[in-house]
């Protein structure tokens, strides 16, 4: 404690780790930020030559992968040539190994995107939607899954493998005009 002129002062403060909060460092977008950068997304066409599926008459392709900061935003596309329309159950996100050799020694890290940019139910014909995901690696002997289910009892099902030289290879989002 110091004494100046009428009173004590408290010249030492105690913070208990439950008064902490993490100090994150990298770029951080809002929602609405997310929201018009995926958007703009949307304006550019297609790479001809990244990765494809196909399985039950429905091809899904990876249209792009951008970064913004710590953000990938993984542009995805499909065509249901069926003349059945999809309903969508869900997406799912997984690293998984590129070989797996007992289907016992399966591993498989499922995660999460930070963003969405259409929650749409169903589709037709076409279907294009932007995944944004916080910055994540993984190792060259492991693979990106990405797999829609169906709601309905048929079942169906696509995978499409995305490996990590593509999201490294991945542009910086071009400025839209």
């Amino acid at each position: 404690m110091v004494c100046v002129g009428w009173g004590a002062i408290q010249s030492e403060i105690e913070i208990q780790p439950s008064e902490t909060r993490p100090l994150d460092i990298g770029v951080s977008l809002s929602q609405p930020e997310l929201k018009r950068l995926s958007t703009n997304l949307l304006c550019f066409r297609p790479e001809a030559n990244l990765r494809h599926a196909k399985a039950f008459d429905i091809k899904a392709r990876l249209n792009h992968v951008y970064t913004f900061g710590d953000y990938i935003f993984l542009d995805l596309g499909y065509v249901n040539r069926s003349k059945l329309s999809y309903e969508i159950d869900n997406f799912r996100f997984t690293i998984e190994d590129q070989k797996v050799t007992k289907a016992s020694t399966v591993q498989a890290l499922e995660i999460k995107p930070e963003f969405i940019l259409f929650e749409q139910t169903q589709f037709a014909r076409h279907y294009r939607n932007i995944f944004v995901f916080k910055k994540f690696t993984f190792p060259g002997n492991k693979l990106l899954r990405v797999e829609l289910n169906e709601k309905q009892l048929s079942g169906r099902v696509i995978s499409l493998h995305i490996p990590y030289k593509d999201i490294l290879n991945a542009d910086i989002i071009p400025s839209v005009r």
